[in-house]
């Protein structure tokens, strides 16, 4: 079948896990992938070279998250053991812990300078941590259920969480406030994340469906409902203009956020799809899911972008953001004040005593006191042979004749088959197609629904 130099391509195929993948990360420089797991284990597959990965072992509980500092130097894993694990992604197995939450820990991730560390518990709170001396900074307490995920926004000023409540909050860090909170009516959010604007959040539900909210107008920006199962965790395109989903229903979607549509589903887990992430440049992503395997993907659907004289964009990138707080000022303020006024001063300090970046990192990793133990560092766990994959092409939905389904397993006499049996299903791809763009009329009307709502309201008042 025909394949057109803007379609994902499959690239590798790893599998080395015991239970489901949780959740995945790219080294900033794309030269290791790290995975985390049921089975409590965390895999780090070497990229570039020709080293197998190895096993890291040293959680009680499965692990629940994992994620790269912006450095690429350490690795942060958040378990069902309620710790918190800082590791040297080396063969030595370097590593420390410390008891985060109360509760399983469900999200980590570093701040953009890679100076703190945010985690999310079950124990309903979101959490603040300095990353050098492990030490607790502040806590977020808002959420009235299970936090399932927190992320920073992309200039470290604002934090976004999810919780079992419904609900999706945005907070200030200086003042320690939620300044904004959007609640779901039918099911609760499983992921969150910002643009790379910093001027929206996404949000996977499970209720099969995703949204963008505006945070400048505190208003949602678009719907998809573009799958048939709960939808796990979304990941922005780094340039923002596209959008990756990962479902139960054992589909990814890419999503153009300018046209407002799917333009491609990709096919390749064979459960559950549970964990996406895109490499720091957004040319390579990776998935993995309840099959234990992790697939790594080569984006291409961004060359259009690269190509135009004058670049496509969501959303520019905004200045700085004004909240107003959902709930008036208390009695306390004055103190509260006080307290973000202290807050901030720590902070200036805290700046004042890094010089550059590169000490900073060496600082971290002299004062972690991290143990060498080699026997949390298990392998070498050795890549798959390539697999069959699918890609659903979408783009062309006006002309369903132009819809393709592009096989990526080696061309063999198979293939010949499948190119004589190309005109017998061509009418099945053509009534896929219309469908699609049918869904895409319907969620139209829906975001238009919700907005002429708030319109209303906002009338009312």
């Amino acid at each position: 079948m025909v394949e057109t130099a803007c379609d994902p391509t499959f690239e590798r195929h790893f599998k080395g896990h015991k239970d489901g993948v949780t959740a995945l990360s790219f080294h900033p420089n794309a030269i290791q992938l790290v995975s985390s797991s049921l089975d409590k284990t965390l895999l780090v597959w070497n990229l570039t070279e020709s080293v197998r990965a190895y096993r890291f072992i040293a959680h009680s509980d499965s692990i629940l998250d994992v994620c790269y500092a912006p450095s690429g130097e350490v690795i942060a894993s958040a378990s069902k053991d309620r710790s918190v694990r800082i590791w040297v992604p080396k063969v030595t197995g370097q590593s420390i812990d410390f008891k985060a939450h109360s509760f399983a820990v469900r999200s980590v991730q570093f701040s953009p300078d890679g100076e703190k560390l945010l985690t999310a518990s079950d124990d309903k709170s979101v959490k603040l941590w300095m990353v050098c001396q492990r030490r607790f900074l502040t806590s977020f307490n808002g959420h009235t259920n299970w936090v399932r995920c927190a992320k920073f926004s992309p200039d470290g000023r604002l934090l976004v969480s999810c919780s079992d409540d419904k609900t999706t909050k945005i907070w200030d860090i200086s003042s320690g406030q939620c300044v904004k909170t959007f609640s779901e009516i039918k099911a609760p959010p499983a992921y969150v994340e910002f643009h790379p604007s910093g001027a929206a959040v996404g949000s996977a539900n499970m209720d099969a469906c995703v949204k963008l909210y505006d945070l400048r107008t505190g208003s949602l920006y678009q719907y998809y409902a573009a799958h048939k199962g709960p939808v796990n965790m979304i990941k922005f395109h780094p340039k923002g203009n596209f959008m990756l989903t990962a479902s139960s229903d054992s589909t990814m979607k890419v999503l153009d956020l300018l046209e407002g549509r799917p333009i491609y589903t990709l096919k390749g887990h064979t459960g559950e799809i549970t964990s996406i992430t895109f490499s720091q440049d957004g040319d390579f992503f990776a998935s993995g899911g309840t099959d234990r395997q992790v697939l790594m993907w080569k984006s291409n659907f961004c060359k259009d972008d690269k190509a135009r004289k004058v670049p496509r964009q969501l959303i520019s990138p905004t200045s700085k953001l004004e909240f107003k707080l959902d709930v008036e000022p208390d009695g306390k303020s004055l103190a509260d004040s006080e307290k973000r006024e202290k807050h901030k001063q720590q902070g200036e300090q805290d700046e004042e005593e890094i010089i550059n970046r590169e000490e900073y990192l060496s600082d971290i990793l002299k004062d972690l006191n991290l143990e060498s133990d080699r026997s949390h560092c298990r392998g070498p766990i050795a890549d798959i042979p390539r697999k069959e994959v699918e890609i659903i092409n979408m783009r062309n939905i006006k002309s369903p004749e132009k819809s393709r389904v592009i096989n990526l397993k080696p061309q063999s006499k198979r293939h010949e088959k499948s190119l004589y049996a190309q005109s017998s299903s061509q009418s099945i791809r053509a009534v896929e197609a219309l469908r699609d763009q049918v869904q895409s009329l319907h969620d139209t009307v829906n975001v238009l629904e919700e907005r002429l709502t708030v319109l209303e309201e906002t009338l009312k008042k």
